[in-house]
């Protein structure tokens, strides 16, 4: 912090930047959550379930072979 940053100190001054530089702040309006996704929810739900269903059907296979084997 510069000596000028001091000496021209206001809590004023503080305030009004903190309250300007928050990303959609609105006075009372309750919590707001913007989490700005880059990918959809849904399209990752879709592939932990594929990646499980191939993950059964591998397990299947699997036990289809040991059977097979007695």
């Amino acid at each position: 912090m510069s000596v000028e940053g001091i000496k021209n100190f206001s809590e004023e001054a503080v305030l009004n930047n903190i309250q300007n530089n928050y990303d959609g702040s609105v006075i009372n309006a309750g919590p707001t959550i913007n989490h700005n996704c880059s990918f959809n929810p849904l399209d990752k739900v879709v592939e932990l379930y594929e990646r499980l269903v191939l993950a059964e059907k591998e397990k299947v296979e699997y036990l289809e072979k040991l059977l097979k084997g007695k």
